[in-house]
């Protein structure tokens, strides 16, 4: 049995764009496959779907479980092929001087062995696409290779 609080993956980055950018860059489907997937499908609405194919064919799909216009999206997130659910990742938007202070957090991981990797991954991941939205965002260059697309 599993002892102790979920895990959470918590990151914030700069971006030296406004808030209204940086929230469409996360919440519509032509500006996600710039940074993120190379196919998006996002209803923004709470009880919305989504739909996020990354390279290779890996597909992340579920419900948009809060969203708040120009502030925040949350997605219900899971993995393909692993049994447990109930991971959530919230991205949101807060001003900051000339920028924006873009937080991605991803909580909900539960402390059992199995989900070392996955929780490994997120934090991961997570850091690698952001300092990717941070990039295309601010110079406009994918830090993605094209072997990887």
């Amino acid at each position: 049995m599993a002892q102790g609080k979920p895990r959470t993956v918590d990151h914030q980055f700069y971006i030296n764009a406004s808030p209204e950018k940086v929230f469409r860059a996360f919440t519509e489907p032509r500006q996600l496959v710039r940074w993120l997937s190379e196919e998006a499908e996002v209803e923004r609405r709470k009880g919305g779907a989504y739909r996020l194919i990354f390279a290779g064919g890996w597909l992340h799909e579920g419900s948009v479980v809060g969203y708040s216009p120009g502030r925040s999206i949350t997605l219900a997130w899971s993995w393909p092929g692993v049994p447990v659910t109930g991971t959530r990742l919230k991205m949101s938007v807060k001003p900051k001087g000339s920028g924006t202070i873009f937080r991605m957090v991803h909580t909900g991981f539960p402390p059992a062995k199995e989900w070392v990797d996955l929780y490994g991954g997120a934090e991961w991941g997570w850091t690698y696409y952001g300092l990717n939205l941070k990039s295309v965002l601010e110079s406009g260059h994918d830090l993605r290779s094209a072997e990887d697309r």
